[in-house]
């Protein structure tokens, strides 16, 4: 649900989903109202009765671009709609933009930015990736006014503050672009004036703006000129193009919207703990391997259909280098589809790999099947059928159903993965190879991940001592 960014080749796209590249009309100059015009803070109101609906739109972004100040406590609600199996559910997510001539402070979403006289400042909220590994990036200050193309300067920033419920904030677009909104006022989109409704005590105007397919709402003060709300278009909760589908709704909420000039700074959340100071934000390594890897499974009771023992350790008589696939199965799609995918695999495998693999499908005795999944296993997948009693290894290893996991001949574990798709055969078939062949996988990954890591500490050290170079960190990083 990711929303495209607005018109700027620093960010590739819009800031509103879908607007089609363009230029301005000739005929789209914002002229306020004289009648209605009032001084606040160096920035004039507009009025919407003497102008078209596109004047007065492209005018109240002209107002934003001017102002010398401005705040909100914006949030996006994404509200689903209730199905057959789900009830209505609503989520929100900070997006809020504080400003004050060359003081800005950002929140979308897990990422904040902060800039002002002593340099920009930027860290992302995530506790899943212990806040990006505490990374905070550092820069020299703007020294003004920002544009926007001087806050969002690092790559992973861009993709951060684009990456929640609907795209990056706009306020930044309105604020800190060239020209605010451009690719908004396409030729070919339509402007009409909706309805009036009272948002935050105030009275406002809709601005309904026709992209394409796509349609905009943008409800503005008619006494202040800012923006209150901004409808985004809908979204289907499903793919089909039924239109009495029901649908997602997305919602910007600008609260506490004002232009008026602030008495105090924002309060912004803390820096992470022991942060790393880095002039651009590095790539996280790979997490580490599953740390079942390596495992010895040999001690578990594992029976063929004819209940008779199935061994994962491989006798002497056995090629040493024997490879078990198996897939966790049981009435479900996912077991259903890796089974299928694995069986057409296995069959296409050149006889010499062939010979070095068996692919069985390992079932517990309380699964209960359909008929119809059990006719599959009879007419369509014809892979060996192995039993696990007590259910001891999918349970131990918390395999889900459709879970691929590659057993070598020491009854090793050595590979697992999610699911068998068509998308991962070819990476699949060399990590056999590799094991047939005698490679140590789960060796092989720690080894790789020791060098990912020691990689990501020379950058993040490299990183550091620029910004010491530059003069834009005070003091060692832990």
């Amino acid at each position: 649900m990711k929303r495209i960014l607005l018109g700027l080749s620093l960010l590739g796209g819009s800031l509103f989903a879908s607007l089609i590249a363009g230029c301005d009309s000739a005929d789209d100059v914002a002229i306020p109202s004289a009648a209605e015009n009032a001084a606040t803070d160096g920035v004039r109101t507009v009025a919407f009765r003497e102008m078209t609906p596109r004047d007065y739109l492209q005018a109240i972004f002209s107002r934003y671009h001017a102002a010398g100040s401005y705040r909100d406590e914006g949030l996006v609600r994404l509200t689903m709609p209730p199905t057959d199996t789900t009830r209505a559910e609503t989520k929100v997510a900070p997006l809020s933009v504080w400003t004050n001539h060359d003081t800005v402070y950002l929140q979308a979403y897990d990422t904040r930015l902060w800039s002002d006289s002593e340099g920009l400042t930027a860290w992302i909220v995530d506790p899943s990736t212990r806040n990006f590994d505490s990374q905070v990036l550092r820069a020299a200050p703007i020294g003004r006014r920002p544009e926007l193309k001087q806050l969002l300067i690092d790559p992973i920033l861009v993709e951060q503050v684009a990456a929640g419920l609907a795209g990056p904030p706009p306020q930044l677009e309105w604020l800190f672009a060239e020209e605010p909104m451009k690719q908004l006022f396409h030729q070919e989109h339509k402007f009409t004036f909706g309805q009036q409704q009272t948002i935050e005590q105030t009275q406002c105007q809709e601005i309904q703006v026709q992209a394409g397919s796509q349609r905009y709402g943008f409800w503005v003060d008619i006494h202040s000129g800012l923006i209150r709300q901004v409808d985004l278009p809908s979204i289907p909760v499903s793919a089909t193009a039924d239109p009495a589908a029901p649908m997602i709704r997305l919602t910007l909420e600008l609260r506490g919207a004002t232009f008026d000039r602030p008495t105090s700074t924002p309060k912004a959340d803390s820096l992470p703990e022991n942060p790393k100071f880095v002039g651009h934000f590095v790539p996280l390594p790979p997490s580490p391997p599953p740390a079942i890897l390596g495992t010895r499974i040999d001690r578990v009771g594992l029976t063929t259909s004819d209940r008779k023992p199935f061994r994962l350790l491989a006798n002497r008589s056995e090629a040493k280098s024997a490879v078990t696939a198996m897939v966790c199965f049981a009435d479900d799609v996912n077991a259903v589809n890796s089974a299928a995918v694995l069986q057409q695999w296995s069959e296409q495998l050149p006889a010499s790999l062939a010979d070095q693999i068996r692919v069985v499908l390992l079932l517990h005795d309380a699964v209960s099947l359909r008929d119809e999944v059990k006719q599959l296993l009879r007419e369509s997948i014809t892979l060996p059928l192995v039993w696990d009693a007590k259910n001891e290894l999918a349970s131990t290893l918390a395999m889900t159903p459709g879970t691929l996991l590659l057993v070598d001949s020491s009854a090793r574990i050595v590979w697992i993965q999610p699911m068998v798709t068509p998308q991962s055969l070819p990476a699949l078939g060399a990590i056999v190879s590799d094991i047939v062949s005698g490679v140590d996988i789960p060796e092989r990954m720690s080894e790789q991940l020791e060098r990912d890591q020691a990689a990501y500490r020379r950058v993040l050290r490299d990183e550091y001592s620029d910004l010491v170079d530059k003069g834009l960190v005070r003091t060692a990083a832990k």
